[in-house]
């Protein structure tokens, strides 16, 4: 079973993930609502499941790991985010309780076992409440522990708000500090930069020659955004390219196994599958994404080789023009200097399915890409679209037509066309900064489909994810090229 596109069927949606490395296998512990439940707060009452991994490939289900305790205790409402550590040959389970009657409703909590099967829970949580010297005492969660060598102790992180500050700007990574994983001495935060709510799932490691911060942000641009150090102190930086991805891969944590490191989560549902309605925490597993630090310190998602490979069987696909000069077969070239050209892939299906193709667009050229959903056949009324825009250096994922100001909405879409066009808070749905221009100039593009979910991986450095639940009843994928030329080298789909 493949990461990309998994849901457990002992929970209505995969949400965030706690990944670790151990002995040669891959363990991703994610959290998990009940089945049927889209509404807070039974939502919010997650339970951890768990997928094994040799080789970040073939996953396989394991029993789930532990779930909420009794009414009234200081998990009982909900197990959420934290992280492993192996200290001694006992594996320690960090994790958020949740109880909503509480002064402090988040609590930092344990679990330990010695297989990674069987967990108890602490009889000491919680383990670490707020300490209000520095801390409002609702937001406290997300610990992720790991070892600092250079100070000889255990640090964890903690997802927090300051206690003074602009309302909107308080959050901050709190730092607890321990020797032996049981007792924990609460102190300042690590980075407070009056910049988010409230962080979550922060993580902090090493890569090549720079320290990274990572964390994700929901009040603002709803990503996992990272900041990049010389020292794990700081002073933190921003890059460019400073997220892993858009709105629709959130809560990204990574693990690694001492040489490589793997960026896991999770692509959301819409409330009840919806086409148009709003979008919910948890949804389906993203593909693992390969962590790469540039010189610069610039951090960039790759597909793992080794999933790709597993893509290994061809699917056969007939190039159909509908406007403009096409010319080739399996490397088509169009020329749409000063206009618009695309054509229809016939043959691959939505299911599983992977296309790779390598776009080299002529100089000046405005946009070249993938059409995915494409309605109205020589009409082109609606669909999807990934776009490389050469001169502007970004990747952006969007639908057409697009919404307009309200009054060209009601004039031109609805009154003209009879075309609703649902206003997202995504737009465009999703734009991805290049952190270079590729030597050659070449993009290679992987796009991942598993039903309604997709992946776009876009010349070894970025990924765009999002979810199509408006489905075409004719063509699932196409070429276009919009200003200017270009050639689409081998190109294939494989299963």
């Amino acid at each position: 079973m493949r990461l990309f596109g998994y849901a457990p069927e002992r929970g209505a949606a995969a949400g965030d993930t706690m990944p670790f490395y151990h002995d040669g296998k891959w363990h991703l512990f994610f959290s998990q609502p009940p089945v049927g439940a889209w509404e807070y707060v039974e939502r919010a009452r997650v339970s951890t499941a768990y997928l094994q991994s040799d080789d970040l490939v073939s996953w396989t289900v394991m029993p789930d790991a532990f779930g909420p305790g009794a009414h009234g205790e200081c998990d009982g409402d909900g197990i959420w985010t934290g992280s492993v550590i192996e200290y001694e040959g006992v594996f320690h389970f960090f994790y958020t309780g949740y109880n909503r009657q509480s002064a402090s409703p988040q609590s930092i909590c344990k679990a330990t076992s010695t297989d990674m099967k069987t967990w108890d829970k602490s009889g000491g949580n919680p383990l670490i409440l707020p300490d209000p010297r520095w801390y409002e005492t609702v937001d406290w969660r997300d610990p992720f522990v790991y070892r600092d060598e250079e100070a000889g102790c255990f640090k964890m992180l903690i997802s927090a708000r300051l206690k003074d500050g602009p309302q909107f700007r308080r959050g901050c990574v709190a730092v607890a500090t321990s020797n032996d994983l049981e007792h924990w001495e609460v102190g300042p935060p690590l980075a407070s930069s009056m910049l988010t709510h409230c962080p979550e799932c922060p993580e902090i490691f090493k890569l090549g020659d720079w320290w990274y911060l990572v964390e994700s942000r929901y009040s603002e641009r709803m990503q996992t955004l990272y900041r990049v150090a010389r020292s794990p102190e700081g002073p933190w930086e921003s890059r460019k390219l400073d997220s892993l991805d858009g709105r629709r891969f959130y809560a990204a944590k990574s693990a690694s196994d001492g040489e490589r490191r793997f960026s896991f989560a999770w692509i959301p549902f819409r409330k009840h599958h919806g086409p148009k309605r709003s979008w919910v925490w948890g949804g389906e597993l993203g593909s693992p994404r390969e962590l790469a630090a540039l010189p610069d310190g610039t951090l960039v998602s790759r597909l793992p080789q080794e999933v790709d490979d597993s893509y290994d069987t061809s699917v056969e696909h007939q190039l159909r023009p509908m406007l403009g000069d096409w010319a080739g077969g399996y490397s088509p070239q169009c020329d749409a200097t000063g206009s618009y050209a695309y054509a229809f892939l016939d043959g691959p299906d939505r299911d599983d399915v992977l296309l790779d193709v390598v776009i080299e667009p002529a100089a000046n050229t405005e946009a070249v890409g993938v059409l995915i959903e494409p309605r109205g056949g020589d009409h082109l009324d609606s669909g999807y679209s990934l776009a490389i825009e050469p001169m502007k250096e970004r990747v952006v994922f969007d639908r057409w037509p697009a919404a307009m100001d309200p009054l060209w909405d009601s004039l031109v879409l609805n009154e003209r066309h009879g075309i609703e066009v649902s206003q997202e808070i995504d737009s465009p749905l999703v734009e991805r900064p290049l952190a270079f221009t590729p030597e050659d100039r070449r993009y290679r593009v992987q796009i991942l489909r598993n039903g309604s979910a997709i992946e776009c991986f876009v010349a070894g450095q970025v990924v765009a994810s999002f979810r199509v639940y408006d489905i075409s009843n004719t063509d699932a994928c196409g070429l276009f090229v919009q200003e200017g030329s270009a050639t689409f080298h081998d190109l294939n789909f494989r299963k």
